[in-house]
């Protein structure tokens, strides 16, 4: 499904905010919700932390998954990280999932899996919701 040809890896990494615009842009509007702008300004912020942290874990945290997720992801994957996201609709997760597969998973040579993970319930729910991570 999104197996188009995004340039080679050096173009790739020359570019990581127009190959990851050109996954967003491919998105259907119901997953994608989030204005260009705002997608890179995410993008560029979470690089800067994932740069900053050194040889730390990258974590990111959303509740609601969408295309930020792909930012999240794809960083995470970068610097070998963690992202973790909260959504109650399981179809707009194994569609971004499988987006993420067939897209930067092939960039990197890394399984969505090891870098994403999709909780399906509320976000505050006191036994899966974000106090979850302090454990």
């Amino acid at each position: 499904m999104y197996d188009f040809y995004f340039g080679s890896k050096e173009q790739i990494k020359k570019r990581e905010d127009k190959f990851l615009l050109s996954i967003k842009r491919m998105m259907p509007r119901w997953v994608n919700s989030l204005p260009d702008s705002e997608f890179l300004a995410l993008a560029d912020i979470v690089d800067k932390q994932g740069k900053s942290i050194g040889k730390k874990k990258l974590i990111t945290v959303e509740t609601g998954a969408g295309a930020s997720t792909l930012v999240f992801a794809f960083y995470a994957m970068k610097y070998n990280g963690m992202a973790f996201s909260w959504d109650y609709n399981s179809k707009k997760g194994s569609l971004i999932r499988t987006i993420c597969n067939e897209t930067m998973c092939n960039y990197f040579n890394k399984h969505i899996d090891d870098y994403w993970k999709l909780i399906g319930h509320d976000s505050l729910s006191p036994y899966l919701g974000l106090p979850i991570l302090n454990d």
